[in-house]
């Protein structure tokens, strides 16, 4: 049936029933179908190839087996469409499903060419049979998409996605514990360009249940689910997008998968849900995956849908900066943190006073006072998290006695410095007129009173000591007096 394009359609039945038989072709070219309920039934019934290279207006019914019906323009429906095994076919660009009447398909197949295959729907919509996305965005606008075969293979694409805005999702029957893909993107008509970043629901069991998942490019912030509020295990959600995901039939648990590109995204190792009390809540434990091309985080056994914003998200990690430490002056100690950051982008230990660096994680420290150390950590994502250790500075005295006895009782009988951790060591003792009676660099040696031989008499004798404690970079000199008695 061939005419010029023209306002209104060019192949109206006006009510009368049309049959297109098994192996037969019927092409409306460069216009459109109108059936419609003047006059009569207002029945297509269609076993063959029924082509509209405009667009397909439906207010009466079209019946279909084995058919298909391939448009270039738009799919209006406000009466019945009745398909048990058949094919629509939308291969124009920018194409509308809409009417007053939800369509039920059989089989939806996206057509076209990459780069102009826009389908957005005007009404719900549901395939019961295979929707092959191809390369076309199916903008499902605030409307669902419900895919009810329940065969994990029922959705196919090379890149096209399904894109929706508030209110609006695709949504998957499911009966098996396996993975369910939900290729959702942002829609390229709202905040272009966009992304595609699709979610994998697995079920629990394999009992009857209906998930849904749209993606939201953006802030969460921006639509009142603020990324700054967090529990108490949450450091970080991504403010780059969002979900909504749905569980509108059935009640099993489903483990969660959500992709991101880590080169635009960020990289993100947990998942948040915004819940009670208005806040993002941590997930709990992850796993690291990958697929279509990104990264991946997966959740065990969701089963909470409600709200349903969800999110990438970074737990907080933990810094433990070390015990607190007694050192002598002079002395030297190395800290040893430990970090449960998957990757440390920084380390800043404050003050950094008498350390060997600043900015790395085991230096070393060697403060003459007792100083608190803050180490602050961040990782890759920005997350900063802090601890504190003290190293507390004792100065050490030099053990050495105020007299001795040296009579042979085997008591006190030498007098030398008493100190086990001395690295160096030189005594000297003198007289009352000022004459060196003992001097030794050993710190077996002590003086036994004796000077050429002789003993000295009683009384009170100067020392002078050159000493250095081990580990500690300096040395000291102390002096005092010494009572010789007998």
């Amino acid at each position: 049936i061939a005419g010029s394009a023209a306002a209104q359609a060019l192949f109206n039945n006006n009510g009368a029933d049309i049959y297109v038989k098994d192996g037969a072709l019927m092409v409306v070219k460069t216009n459109s179908l109108y059936n419609t309920q003047t006059g009569g039934a207002g029945i297509i019934d269609n076993a063959g190839t029924l082509i509209v290279e405009g667009d397909i207006t439906n207010d009466g019914a079209i019946n279909a087996a084995t058919d298909t019906i391939r448009l270039n323009g738009n799919w209006i429906n406000n009466g019945l469409y009745a398909g048990s095994n058949s094919w629509v076919d939308m291969y124009g660009a920018n194409q509308l499903i809409t009417g007053t009447a939800a369509t039920t398909f059989n089989n939806l197949n996206l057509g076209g060419n990459p780069g102009d295959v826009k389908r957005q729907q005007g009404v719900n919509a549901e395939v019961t049979g295979l929707l092959a996305l191809n390369d076309a965005e199916l903008a499902t606008d605030v409307n669902t998409m419900l895919v009810s075969n329940t065969n994990v293979s029922a959705i196919t694409r090379n890149n096209g996605f399904d894109s929706s805005v508030s209110g609006g999702y695709l949504a998957r029957a499911t009966n098996q514990p396996v993975a369910y893909v939900y290729p959702v993107g942002s829609p390229s008509y709202n905040n272009p360009p966009s992304i595609f970043r699709p979610i994998e629901f697995t079920p629990a069991g394999a009992n009857a249940n209906t998930y849904g998942a749209m993606v939201v490019k953006g802030d969460a912030t921006n639509d009142g689910y603020n990324v700054t509020t967090l529990d108490d295990q949450l450091c970080l959600v991504n403010p780059v997008f969002y979900h909504h995901l749905y569980q509108t039939a059935g009640a099993d648990a489903a483990d969660l998968k959500m992709f991101f590109d880590a080169s635009t995204d960020g990289s993100w190792t947990d998942q948040a849900h915004w819940d009670t009390p208005n806040r993002w809540n941590y997930l709990g434990a992850p796993t690291a995956g990958s697929g279509y091309g990104l990264s991946a985080v997966s959740v065990n056994a969701v089963a909470d849908f409600q709200p349903e914003p969800f999110a990438l998200a970074r737990k907080k990690f933990t810094v433990n900066a070390g015990p607190d430490v007694e050192i002598n002056q002079g002395e030297s100690t190395t800290f040893n943190p430990a970090i449960s950051a998957a990757s440390v982008a920084s380390y800043t230990w404050t003050p950094p006073t008498a350390l060997t660096c600043a900015d790395c994680k085991t230096p070393d420290a060697s403060p003459e006072l007792t100083t608190q150390y803050l180490l602050t950590v961040s990782d890759d994502a920005g997350c900063t998290i802090a601890d504190s250790l003290i190293v507390t500075v004792v100065n050490p005295e030099l053990l050495i006695p105020t007299g001795f006895s040296p009579n042979g009782d085997g008591v006190n009988d030498v007098f030398r410095a008493l100190n086990k951790n001395l690295s160096k060591y030189k005594l000297q003792v003198y007289n009352r007129w000022g004459e060196k009676v003992f001097e030794s660099d050993q710190f077996s040696d002590g003086w036994d009173g004796v000077y050429q031989g002789i003993k000295q008499p009683l009384g009170v004798y100067v020392w002078l000591c050159e000493y250095q404690f081990e580990g500690s970079a300096k040395g000291k000199t102390a002096k005092g007096n010494v009572t010789l008695v007998r």
